[in-house]
């Protein structure tokens, strides 16, 4: 009997789908003028709500990662993208901004971030590089209430693009 419940609900877990619908298309100017773009998907499993990123054009798609935040308030959001071109003939990056809302704690109430930075190559075929490590602890970030007034300075493209300047 005890295999024959454990078979169902494995079976179950097996054919569940998650369901993703798309969110928001981003047009990206990186090689000539709306060149590729970036697709985000809200997808929605028994966990809760997270994200999934696209980048391409109309003939291929490349998977770019997933951002989920289960123990988040709200679901998770996708909150800027986009291109830094550097000025010393270095590929251009595919930069992502993400967050989530955190609140109701006696503890903690703001939000979460996490940036995200792909190096582009497209020598026959588009290619993205995760460079995100080059941020180093700077990839992610809090701002809010949590012991005091907690910022993280790289929640906008500006702020993100400043830094690559200095130090792509």
């Amino acid at each position: 009997m005890f295999f024959i419940s454990s078979l169902i609900l494995y079976s179950q877990n097996l054919f569940s789908k998650d369901q993703c619908n798309i969110d928001q298309q981003v047009k990206l100017n990186i090689f000539k003028k709306n060149d590729y773009k970036f697709y985000n998907y809200i997808c929605e499993s028994s966990e809760g709500s997270y994200l999934k990123g696209y980048f391409g054009d109309q003939e291929k798609k490349i998977f770019v990662g997933d951002y989920s935040d289960f123990v988040a308030k709200e679901s998770p959001k996708l909150l800027a993208v986009s291109i830094y071109k550097s000025t010393k003939r270095k590929p251009p990056i595919l930069i992502t901004i993400n967050s989530a809302y955190y609140c109701c704690t006696p503890q903690i109430e703001g939000e979460m971030y996490q940036v995200n930075l792909y190096q582009i190559s497209e020598n026959k075929i588009l290619n993205l590089k995760n460079i995100t490590n080059i941020l180093g602890s700077n990839a992610e970030g809090f701002e809010g209430i949590s012991e005091g007034k907690v910022y993280y300075k790289y929640k906008t493209i500006s702020e993100i693009k400043k830094w690559l300047d200095k130090n792509y």
